[in-house]
This record gives structure tokens, C-alpha cells and sequence, in this order.
């Protein structure tokens, strides 16, 4: 099998990041025999799903799998569904929309199941059924919509776009019509404002070396509060007030279920060969932030203030989930020291609070660590800390002191690449009797988790939670106890 030939394939899996996987056999091979070359090489499919059945264009070939194409479907899979997005396909903002919403989490367990076995050598059993969503759509409270151009001619700039990016093409957007991942509201809001932005355009109000760059539309899902901030780099138009105007005198569809709209932002990025790029922030009308509520299991409903480059899990209700299964992993008792590596906005932190003695958190985002400070105070806690720093630096400093509220549970959230091995490896040096594990990627987790178990830990369980539906993404939260036997 080389690159250009074209096979016949049927996919059986779908591999973490949403290829379908097929096995390709060299001719004349018995795949019975189970052994060498009769396992076949993996072929990576986008578009497809278990129980297609196709001609591939071979794509790239490496020396364990190659990139495939999908050239004439020969049989589609019994398990497919018409997506309900007329813009699914085009835009890569779902992945999965062509499955049963029940068939994604089946395939989303599994995948967490196939890492932690394969890359970290733990008994698949160890993964517990995945938590899925009740209302798997309109479950954002956070989308970016980009600007774009059509192709232009040498003389004239082509026609300004506003949308989702196409996939795998970073640099075009997808002209959006709808959209069932924020709210009913979106599609039609983003219209609009896509024409009153080419309306400036046709103008002439977006000047030479002025860029559009995207419109960010957050909501608060518990609230009814919306944020709309638009974002262009190097210069500011001339025509925010009307760009705010728009916004109020339409406000939003009357099916929208937003209550206020609470604060309209401009923010221009300085990014100039030579120079270092700077973000500056202008309140062009309403509220500095938005408000946001995370009900815990008891009923207590934790309150947040979100500006508009603070982060805030882009999915308020499965997050209270999530950080539910946080809290239950932890198992507290209200005298543990608790630290919360790459702890954001203190949101985790901020819900263990209450069940422990102290919280320390840490996070190397400065404006992050000012939002924690605030949502905090303005929950009336006062047994958290939040540090700004590297985590690394940040914990070498601690283990050398002597000091009486070394953790007893450890949660660590890191980014998609996982632990850094100065991170992980001052982690373990705690001998904390409890790590939870909060992870946006299986892959890196399995790895990580399997280097703990190395240090004395043993691994307890792994939860998946969907955190959001139809696409690959997958959230987990693994707990790992100190080994003492």
C-alpha cells in the first residue's frame, strides 16, 4: 500500500479526534492467524463511521498507519443519522452529528477504555460508564465566530464573511445560517450583525491594516446575562456606537432565552512585525462582567464573575456535574489541605471549599487568578489562596519548605498535553494520600496516570463526562490513592 492507491475498507472504531479506523490486510495475508502482518495497518477515515464500508484514496502512509479519503461509499453504516445542521460537513464545529447521541457515548467510553489500556497498561475495567448530557444541545454559554474574506482581486478586498472556521481550513468560515450548540438565538443574531459588518465594509470603515478578527457572544446559561465583545486587530473602527446601537435596538430574537443584555466590549490586539503584541480592552457599554451560578449537589448555588478573556467551562451544567465527581473523588471531610494545580478561575477550588480545611491554588494566568480572587470574595469564602505562577516553580518553592499544611489532596487540571514532567514528578513528591485528576485528553491522562503508578499510587477509577456532545472531545476525572501497602 503506497500513497494514491485506492482501497476497499470497512471502519470499525472511531479513534479519538473522530476518524473512523478500518484495518487494511496485504493481499493473499490470513487475517485469522492473528499474528505479524495478518493485524493489518490502520487506516484513519474523517466521515466515516463503524459499519461503513468504502473505496479509501491512500492520503500519507507512515509506518503504522496511514491517512485515508474517502472516494465512493460502497455501504453506509445501518447507525447513521441525518445531522439536524444543514451547515454539518463544512463546519468544524461537530464531529459526530451523524450518530444516535447514545452511539457518541459509546464510542467516547471506549475510546477512554482503549488508552488507559493500551497507553497505560490498566485493566479497561478500571473506566466507569461515562456521564452523558440530559440536553445535548444548546449547551454552550461560549462561542467565537470568525471574520473572513472571499477571495479578493488586486485592486478590491474580497467580500467579508462571518462564521464557524471550515474544517481544516483555518482561514475560512463557514457563512452560518444556524447553529444548535449555543442557543436558538445565534443563528439569526450572527446574521444580522454579519451584515451590518458588511455594510461598514462596503463603506469603507474598515481602513488598511485594520483587521476583523471574530465576535465572541458568552452567556449565562443560569443568569440569562449576555457578553458580546468584538475583536480586531491593529486599529479601532470608527463605528462602535453604531455596532452597539445594533445590538440594542434589535437586542436579540424573541425565542432567545436571554434575560439582559449585560455588557458589549470592543478589544483591539497590537500585533506589529517588531513590536510585542498587546490586548486592550474597551467597555463600550453595560456591566464590566457577566454573572454566572453553578448549583452545587446540595443546592447552594456558587456565583462567578466572567470579563470577557476569563475562562469558564464552556458548558455551565455538565460542569456542575463535573465538579460534582470532582468533590466526590476528593471524598473530604472538611480537615483536608487541599491544592488545585492549574486551577483557572478557581472554579474547582472554589467548590471544594466548603468541605475543606484549606484550599491553595495555583495557575500560571495572571488575569485568571484575579478572577478567582474575585469569585471568592464574592462567595463570602475565605480558607482559599490562589497563586500566580508556574506550577512547577510554584511547587518546587513548597517542597522545600517545612510547612504544616502540606497538601493531603492534590487536584491537578492541566492542559491537553498533560503534566510537564517537573510538574508531575514534584506532584508525587507530596505523598499527598489522594490525586484527582481532571483531563480534556484520554491519551495524555493514560500516560500520566501510569507515571503516578510508578511514584506509589494506585489507580482507583476513571469517570468520563461528555462535556460536550457531538464532538470528540471527552472529559474524565481519574482518582489515584497513595499505596501504602
Amino acid at each position: 500500500m503506497k500513497s494514491g492507491d485506492i482501497i476497499e475498507l470497512s471502519i470499525d472504531s472511531i479513534a479519538f479526534g473522530g476518524a473512523g479506523v478500518g484495518r487494511y490486510f496485504d493481499p493473499g495475508v490470513d487475517p485469522a492467524s492473528g499474528t505479524g502482518p495478518s493485524k493489518g495497518m490502520a487506516v484513519f477515515v474523517e466521515d466515516t463511521v463503524p459499519g461503513d464500508k468504502l473505496r479509501v484514496r491512500i492520503g500519507s502512509k507512515k509506518r503504522n498507519y496511514a491517512i485515508g479519503y474517502a472516494e465512493e461509499f460502497l455501504q453506509k453504516s445501518p447507525g447513521r443519522i441525518e445531522p439536524r445542521c444543514k451547515h454539518f460537513g463544512t463546519c468544524g464545529g461537530c464531529s459526530l452529528q451523524y450518530l444516535p447521541y447514545e452511539q457518541q457515548l459509546r464510542i467516547k467510553e471506549q475510546q477512554v477504555r482503549d488508552a488507559m489500556k493500551r497507553i497505560g497498561g490498566f485493566d479497561e475495567e478500571v473506566v466507569v460508564p461515562i456521564i452523558g448530557c440530559k440536553e445535548p444541545w444548546f449547551y454552550r454559554n461560549k462561542m467565537e465566530f470568525s471574520f473572513s474574506r472571499t477571495p479578493g482581486t488586486e485592486h478590491e478586498q474580497g467580500k467579508l464573511c462571518l462564521g464557524l472556521h471550515v474544517r481544516r481550513r483555518h482561514h475560512d468560515v463557514t457563512e452560518l445560517e444556524e447553529c444548535f450548540l449555543q442557543g436558538s438565538y445565534i443563528g439569526e443574531f450572527v446574521l444580522r450583525l454579519r451584515d451590518f459588518f458588511r455594510k461598514m465594509d462596503a463603506d469603507g470603515r474598515i481602513v488598511a491594516g485594520m483587521k476583523p478578527v471574530s465576535l465572541v457572544v458568552r452567556e449565562g446559561k443560569r443568569t440569562g446575562e449576555i457578553l458580546v465583545n468584538l475583536i480586531f486587530e491593529n486599529g479601532e473602527p470608527d463605528f462602535l456606537d453604531g455596532f452597539v446601537k445594533e445590538i440594542q435596538v434589535q437586542g436579540f430574537p424573541k425565542k432567545s432565552p436571554v434575560q439582559k443584555i449585560a455588557a458589549i466590549y470592543f478589544t483591539n490586539i497590537t500585533n506589529v512585525k517588531g513590536s510585542p503584541k498587546s490586548v486592550t480592552e474597551k467597555l463600550l457599554w453595560g456591566e464590566n462582567v457577566i454573572r454566572e451560578e453553578l448549583q452545587m449537589e446540595n443546592g447552594v448555588r456558587l456565583k462567578f464573575e466572567i470579563s470577557p478573556q476569563a475562562f469558564f467551562q464552556p458548558n455551565t451544567l455538565q460542569a456542575e456535574l463535573l465538579y460534582g465527581e470532582v468533590l466526590k473523588a476528593a471524598s473530604l471531610s472538611e480537615k483536608e489541605v487541599v491544592y488545585d494545580l492549574y486551577c483557572g478561575a478557581g472554579t474547582i477550588g472554589i467548590f471544594c471549599s466548603h468541605a475543606s480545611k484549606k484550599v491553595l491554588g495555583i495557575e500560571m494566568n495572571e488575569s485568571a487568578v484575579k478572577n478567582a480572587r474575585a469569585n471568592a470574595d464574592l462567595n463570602g469564602i475565605n480558607n482559599i489562596e490562589f497563586v500566580w505562577g508556574d506550577v512547577g516553580n510554584i511547587l518546587d518553592g513548597l517542597t522545600e519548605q517545612n510547612s504544616s499544611e502540606r497538601p493531603d489532596v492534590i487536584i491537578v487540571d492541566p492542559p491537553r498535553n498533560g503534566l510537564d514532567p517537573k510538574a508531575l514528578d514534584l506532584t508525587a513528591q507530596f505523598s499527598a494520600g489522594r490525586i484527582v485528576y481532571v483531563s480534556c485528553n484520554p491519551t495524555t491522562l493514560a500516560r500520566d496516570l501510569q507515571l503516578f503508578t510508578k511514584t506509589g499510587y494506585k489507580l482507583l477509577r476513571v469517570q468520563p463526562v461528555d462535556m460536550f456532545p457531538h464532538t470528540y472531545h471527552i472529559e474524565c476525572v481519574a482518582v489515584l490513592n497513595k499505596d501504602v501497602t
